[in-house]
């Protein structure tokens, strides 16, 4: 009898040990499918964050810096514009004077300053033709380039200077201009300028196109050499 009853306890330890093994098993799986998914979720998570974060807080750098970057810049740019900016030339402190350009067509307007302080301009000119009989013979006025303006300052007896472009009239039936009214910039009170020998005679109808077209000031600084 002793000899049937040790098969029998040893089959009962096996069973007990096979379903402990089983359930050690199980619980590890569970734990270590719990803990991937864990896992997985937060990675997940950090990434979503990590990503999102990224690109808020990149477009926003962006466009703080440009907002702050040209704000700031600007308002030093003005301040320092401002500090060191003589004051604005005036038409009483300004002598014109009129040569002959370079080229066909083109006459240098010079502006000296014959005030004891140096003045600054910035602009375009106004520019309306003269007839030989004065202020009541006046033709049409200079449009404006494309060219882009800057600030020019001249010392005293200095001067600046600018160009008037033209289309001359060979027809023979066009309008001759003896002087010129050269007002400065950003003032309202014009001076005469006799053209001499550079009269220009442009079309009594020209249509659309400008007969006299002006630059801004500053081309030329300095002496008049």
């Amino acid at each position: 009898m002793r000899a049937k009853k040790t098969p029998a306890l040893a089959l009962v330890v096996a069973a007990a040990a096979l379903s402990l093994t089983a359930c050690n098993s199980s619980d590890g799986s569970s734990a270590s499918a719990s803990t991937s998914t864990s896992t997985t979720a937060s990675g997940s998570t950090g990434a979503s964050t990590s990503t999102t974060g990224g690109t808020s807080t990149g477009g926003q750098g962006s466009t703080s810096g440009s907002s702050s970057g040209s704000g700031k810049g600007s308002g030093t740019a003005g301040q320092a514009q401002s500090s060191t900016s003589a004051p604005r030339c005036k038409t009483d402190k300004l002598a014109p004077s009129a040569t002959a350009g370079g080229i066909k067509g083109e006459i240098v307007v010079n502006l000296k300053n014959t005030g004891s302080t140096k003045c600054s301009m910035h602009g375009f000119p106004g520019v309306q033709l003269v007839g030989p009989d004065g202020l009541g013979d006046t033709g049409p006025d200079a449009a404006r380039s494309d060219a882009s303006a800057s600030t020019v300052t001249i010392g005293a007896g200095e001067e600046t200077r600018f160009l008037l472009h033209f289309s001359q009239d060979t027809s023979g039936s066009g309008k001759k201009y003896t002087r010129l009214d050269v007002t400065p910039p950003n003032e309202t009170v014009g001076e005469i300028v006799n053209l001499n020998d550079l009269a220009i005679t442009v079309s009594p109808s020209s249509g659309t196109v400008p007969d006299v077209i002006v630059d801004p000031v500053g081309y030329h600084v300095g002496s008049g050499k």
